[in-house]
């Protein structure tokens, strides 16, 4: 009977232990706020850390950030290159500025991201359509010539990049998500496009976990699982406010279309959670950053919805802006880059 009873609480726990299962699309109404979303509602700390920045240093703001080896990657908003810090102690360590037209240097970056295989920093400059590499010191490496255009890339193997370009190609190049070995065309793991995605430019957005990566389409809506070889649909979001497709495919979006209207700006995945922020375009100031959080539960499928995050863990000041940035499952990244001198991190350790 004790065996018994020791046998049903396993299953119990475990089965608390597991996702809701949920079948269709994640209904997401943006209006429905709640006063504030508390961070002890998914994290269990946090943590601090520091970017010192001199005056001959300018950082515009920060587009794109990656973790390894204990160095800190951060892409500039502007032109100012990718900077390398310490992690632990927020000491510049290099920097990657090698712009011009000479053949070891950079056009214009169109993507990049890390090759932790062999520590190198990998740049898609599409102003001569070249994949250039670079050492974690900012030397130049190497570089060859890409077939394909695409937004963005992910390194999950050593020999062969994953491609996004979630836009209808017809049969110019290819489309959806691919795998490319040194410029070649390798596998389509996914081409879930339509004619109407022809003239699409929204930036396509990842999490990197080293052999993996959370790819979110914002054309669909739809979160997927990439390895090196596959790639597998997790989510679909009906978001009420969303873009319709029609809409994002015309190729000069007006105030007017767009009105009301929100996207996904950026977002982290955790073993459990789903946070997200929604950006909301009003025609009246299409500058105007209108911001709107999204936590997902994906154990018990609760959806939260406010216009603030709350450090309600009494753990250092309330973090400016609405940058956010995926580490690992474990550990999420708020920057504040509006200071002159120095950018904050703010680590979540997740619950």
């Amino acid at each position: 009977m004790k065996n018994c009873f020791y046998l049903l609480c396993c299953i119990f726990i475990l089965a608390a232990c597991q996702e809701k299962s949920l079948s269709g699309p994640i209904q997401v109404d943006l209006s429905k706020t709640e006063h504030v979303i508390n961070y002890s509602s998914f994290v269990d700390s946090t943590a601090f850390v520091t970017l010192e920045l001199s005056d001959s240093l300018p950082i515009n703001g920060v587009s794109g950030l990656f973790f390894d080896d204990g160095k800190l990657f951060v892409k500039d908003s502007g032109q100012e290159g990718i900077f390398v810090f310490d992690e632990k102690s927020g000491q510049l360590f290099a920097r990657l500025n090698a712009f011009g037209e000479g053949p070891e240097e950079i056009k214009r970056i169109g993507a990049w991201c890390l090759d932790p295989y062999r520590k190198h920093i990998c740049i898609f400059d599409k102003g001569d359509m070249k994949l250039k590499e670079y050492d974690y010191s900012g030397n130049y490496i190497s570089s060859f010539p890409m077939e394909s255009f695409f937004l963005d890339m992910v390194k999950l193997e050593k020999e062969s990049l994953v491609c996004f370009y979630p836009v209808y190609a017809g049969h110019e190049q290819p489309e959806g998500v691919w795998l490319d070995n040194m410029g070649h065309f390798k596998k389509s793991l996914s081409s879930h496009v339509t004619e109407a995605c022809r003239f699409h430019y929204f930036p396509v957005m990842y999490n990197w976990n080293g052999s993996s990566a959370y790819y979110y389409d914002r054309n669909w809506d739809e979160l997927s699982l990439v390895t090196a070889d596959t790639l597998r649909s997790m989510y679909t979001f009906d978001v009420k406010q969303a873009i319709p497709l029609s809409v994002k495919g015309m190729r000069d979006l007006t105030p007017q279309e767009l009105d009301g209207r929100s996207i996904v700006h950026q977002f982290a995945c955790s073993d459990r959670f789903i946070l997200f922020s929604y950006h909301t375009f009003h025609r009246s100031d299409m500058m105007s950053k209108d911001i709107t959080w999204v936590l997902f539960d994906k154990r018990t499928g609760k959806v939260s919805v406010s216009k603030f995050l709350r450090n309600d863990l009494g753990e250092g000041d309330e973090m400016k802006g609405y940058v956010l940035f995926y580490k690992n499952d474990h550990t999420w990244v708020r920057v504040d880059d509006t200071l002159d001198s120095v950018i904050r991190l703010e680590y979540l350790y997740l619950r």
